[in-house]
């Protein structure tokens, strides 16, 4: 099934590196530099022509850490846009998104740096770590 996944990553070479990898799995992404155009992306992409609200992207992959609008910034506006969508934080202060999740829905998540390619897919996909190793070794 392709997911529809927005991205918000400052560095150029890791929002590549996502996009090839998630790309490489079926998925549609769109990559956004920070935080206030991924909100933007979010709102633009939602919105229908008669003013109604039509959730686009299945998954949003953020940084914590970007210039203008950090990650938990940018979740509070994309879920007042839609309160279910689905967010993934990748960080390397997973502690520091911890403590503020319980300012937004129940569909967010933490992906801590280092991490492998697996855990990501993982997560983005929505299978437990176990299934899709199992699954991968079973595609060979």
């Amino acid at each position: 099934m392709t997911l529809r996944i927005l991205i918000a990553e400052d560095y150029k070479e890791l929002a590549d590196s996502y996009r090839m990898v998630l790309e490489g799995r079926g998925h549609a992404v769109t990559i956004t530099s920070n935080g206030i155009e991924c909100s933007g992306v979010y709102k633009q992409y939602s919105k229908q022509f008669d003013g109604t609200v039509k959730p686009y992207f299945d998954v949003v992959i953020l940084d914590q850490k970007m210039p203008g609008m950090d990650g938990i910034e940018t979740a509070k506006e994309i879920q007042k846009v839609n309160p279910k969508q689905k967010i993934i934080f990748i960080t390397g202060n997973g502690m520091d998104v911890l403590q503020k999740l319980g300012q937004l829905s129940e569909n967010a998540a933490v992906v801590n740096k280092p991490f492998t390619v697996q855990s990501l897919l993982a997560e983005v996909e929505g299978i437990a770590v176990t299934k899709f190793r199992k699954k991968m070794n079973t595609a060979r």
